[in-house]
């Protein structure tokens, strides 16, 4: 597990862009389930932005460029050429894989809150998306840290040449 910190002007400056995002998508969007209708305005925006700082964190380590005003929704990676970044604020989190996750991508787990990220593990999407990991209650899949592979492997791995 890797430790990520974000400053106080990468928090506003992922704000910023957090807003825009949220307040420019129409009624169409997201164009995938979301289990958490129930946010408001506030707090979807506040979710995107921790979102984007994940994003921002994994591309940190990996030493590649990241632009926040660009907004990939799920046609194209969040990182790199082919890295799906998932987040979720609780530190035991799982990675939760949807049916619109790019099967050739490789899904990459971040939990935490601003300003502490921790980058913990990472999965091909293709492999989290097998039966055993399959949420009975909903379309998704769940994959527990415990199942991820160290993200400092993921350089070393076959995956790091069509993935970062």
């Amino acid at each position: 597990m890797i430790k990520m910190h974000m400053s106080a002007a990468d928090e506003w400056a992922i704000f910023n862009e957090a807003a825009k995002v949220i307040f420019e998508w129409d009624e169409s969007r997201p164009q995938t389930p979301r289990y958490n209708m129930g946010l408001n305005n506030y707090e979807q925006v506040i979710q995107h932005a921790e979102s984007m700082a994940a994003e921002l964190c994994v591309a940190r380590y990996f030493g590649l460029d990241y632009d926040l005003s660009d907004n990939k929704g799920k046609m194209r990676a969040d990182v790199g050429k082919a890295i799906e970044v998932k987040w979720t604020a609780y530190v035991g989190g799982n990675l939760i894989v949807y049916p619109s996750d790019r099967d050739n991508d490789v899904a990459v787990l971040v939990v935490g809150k601003s300003p502490e990220y921790f980058i913990v593990g990472w999965l091909p999407v293709a492999f989290a998306k097998r039966k055993r990991f399959k949420n009975p209650r909903q379309d998704t899949w769940w994959v527990d840290q415990g199942n991820l592979n160290p993200i400092e492997n993921l350089s070393r791995s076959e995956y790091a040449a069509t993935a970062i």
